[in-house]
């Protein structure tokens, strides 16, 4: 009989830690500054995993997008958030910096980037400052690059996605940075300054 309830509680023990946390709500919107407006959303779940896309204009910078994933237990659901943002900005996108923060320990997987010749980097997820004021909680960053594709033009759209792993119920800030291409007369003050310090020299 001994024996018996061991196994069941092995059983029980392996079941249940295959088992990832149930969402039972969850919250994103813009943080009401204007610099990202949130579009729509489309919430799917599947498999245990679930999934959230949305559509966000992005105005300036830093924009911010703030929520809450409140869940079932403490063990750990997988969010894959697909975002597409319209560049509204005047400027030419050639990166994209993303700074995760949440309030629990998390890890950040599967990018998904805008163009085939975009690259990335993923910083490891340390304790630190949650952006726009958030407090204290742990911080990864995702820094994009457009490598050899093409910049993100503006009036139109790049698509960012990540998913993120986390234990329990959390809230979570975003904060949403983009990189320009100088504009021509940009260009021009930088090639004057040169060739002043050239003629100095």
């Amino acid at each position: 009989m001994k024996k018996l309830l061991a196994a069941s509680f092995i059983v029980f023990l392996i079941t249940t830690s295959l088992v990832n946390a149930q969402i039972t709500s969850w919250y994103c919107d813009d943080d009401n500054d204007g610099a990202i407006v949130m579009g729509t959303q489309n919430w799917t779940s599947g498999n245990g995993e679930y999934a959230i896309a949305w559509n966000c204009t992005q105005n300036g910078y830093p924009g911010h997008i703030e929520g809450t994933f409140t869940t079932n237990t403490e063990l750990d659901p997988k969010v894959l958030i697909d975002e597409t943002v319209l560049n509204d900005t005047h400027k030419d996108w050639t990166d994209y910096h993303i700074i995760i923060g949440m309030t629990k320990t998390f890890s950040i997987s599967n990018i998904i980037a805008p163009d085939i010749g975009w690259t990335y980097n993923v910083s490891s997820v340390a304790a630190g400052t949650i952006p726009n004021g958030g407090g204290p909680g742990y911080v990864g960053t995702i820094d994009y690059y457009v490598g050899s594709g093409s910049p993100i033009l503006d009036g139109t759209e790049g698509e960012f996605g990540f998913k993120l792993t986390f234990l329990g119920t959390i809230a979570f800030t975003t904060e949403q940075t983009p990189s320009f291409i100088p504009e021509p007369a940009t260009l021009t003050l930088l090639c004057i300054g040169a060739l002043a310090l050239t003629k100095r020299k």
